[in-house]
């Protein structure tokens, strides 16, 4: 591992996530625990080796763990450990100053809904979910999905599909960072087409205060 050897704690911070996909594989295990394959998977053009010694980096620094799962899953993963999960808040405003460069794709880039998880996370307003809701809303982004759940005033967001989603909202990757960054309202992305919502009126209602700046 490479220093910078600067007495600071920006400097030391770097020294441990600074190197190129760090950052990245914290992205992914914010979301939960992991397998090696699946690491691999969710991060397209990092190598094997790379991807190994990242882990290894992670680890030594006390940021990672692996971790046995159980039968019938028998299979080993890697997790953050409460060092790790401390870079959360980071990683959400580092997503937030992001957004002014997530411009429209290009045809290099790979796209995954999963990978807005972090920004879809640091826009939250819990404080806008009464206690006694009960909602699970589906985000439809490009091809892929994620879910939202709101449940006794707590909120949760996961990769992929809902079970049985009160409302469902479908828009393109483009469009959903222009919401992110203030320059198109929802109900302007509405009215263009870009994006619909289906589902329980009410609910959708809630979904929006969930998200209103």
């Amino acid at each position: 591992m490479r220093s910078y050897q600067q007495f600071c704690p920006a400097a030391r911070a770097l020294d441990v996530v600074g190197e190129r996909w760090t950052l990245l594989i914290v992205r992914d295990l914010l979301l939960g625990p992991k397998r090696y394959t699946d690491l691999q998977a969710g991060l397209p053009g990092i190598g094997p080796n790379v991807l190994a010694d990242r882990l290894r980096s992670l680890e030594g620094a006390g940021l990672a763990r692996k971790r046995r799962l159980p039968p019938p899953a028998a299979s080993t993963v890697y997790e953050l450990t409460e060092l790790g999960a401390g870079l959360r808040p980071a990683l959400e405003e580092l997503f937030r100053w992001g957004l002014h460069f997530a411009a429209t794709p290009s045809a290099a880039d790979a796209v995954k809904a999963s990978w807005w998880l972090p920004a879809i996370r640091a826009a939250i307003r819990p404080e806008s979910v009464p206690a006694d809701v009960d909602d699970t809303y589906e985000l439809r982004i490009g091809d892929d999905a994620v879910t939202v759940t709101t449940k006794a005033g707590d909120v949760q967001t996961h990769d992929g599909p809902a079970d049985d989603p009160d409302v469902v909202i479908r828009t393109d990757h483009m469009t959903f960072a222009l919401l992110g960054r203030g320059e198109i309202s929802a109900s302007e992305a509405i009215e263009s087409g870009a994006l619909t919502v289906e589902g329980d009126a009410a609910a959708a209602e809630r979904c929006r205060a969930l998200f209103a700046t």
